[in-house]
């Protein structure tokens, strides 16, 4: 027997109400947007990875604001990791995950944060290059495990 969702109207005989009471055709323009989203999101991915190239670079040339430089490469990461499993590249995640984590981790003043950001964005350059979506590739896997392990060796277990 289908019960009603909790404030939504009752379903029809042999109708299986929609989670939490959601319509369907509510369900149907979110699921329309994501796959819009889901295609522009390479170009938008991109734009992030020129920040990321820009604050890596500014930390270098511009020591005194490497607090600033720093907090927008974090911003940055935080964004990605939401946003890749989101449209489809869960492994863009993994590595924003593991850019977030050395950010969280280290001091601004720690000269490994140049190598850390400059090779979490050439994997994800990679990533993207090659349209990897999923979880499967083994090229990919190797890229976020090798990673991961650089930034373990500079902020620990």
């Amino acid at each position: 027997m289908t019960r009603p969702a909790p404030g939504g109207p009752s379903p029809r005989p042999g109708e299986t109400p929609a989670p939490h009471g959601i319509a369907d055709d509510v369900l149907a323009r979110a699921a329309a947007i994501i796959d819009r989203l889901s295609a522009e999101y390479p170009a938008h991915l991109s734009r992030d990875l020129e920040g990321l190239e820009r604050a890596a670079a500014s930390i270098l040339g511009d020591p005194a604001s490497r607090d600033s430089h720093c907090g927008d490469i974090s911003r940055i990461a935080h964004d990605i990791r939401g946003q890749g499993a989101t449209f489809g590249y869960p492994l863009l995640s993994r590595l924003a995950t593991s850019l977030c984590l050395a950010m969280r981790s280290l001091e601004p003043q720690d000269r490994a944060i140049e190598t850390i950001v400059v090779s979490h964005v050439a994997g994800m350059r990679a990533l993207l290059s090659c349209r990897v979506t999923g979880e499967s590739d083994r090229s990919a896997l190797t890229i976020a495990t090798g990673l991961e392990l650089l930034v373990r060796c500079h902020t620990g277990p």
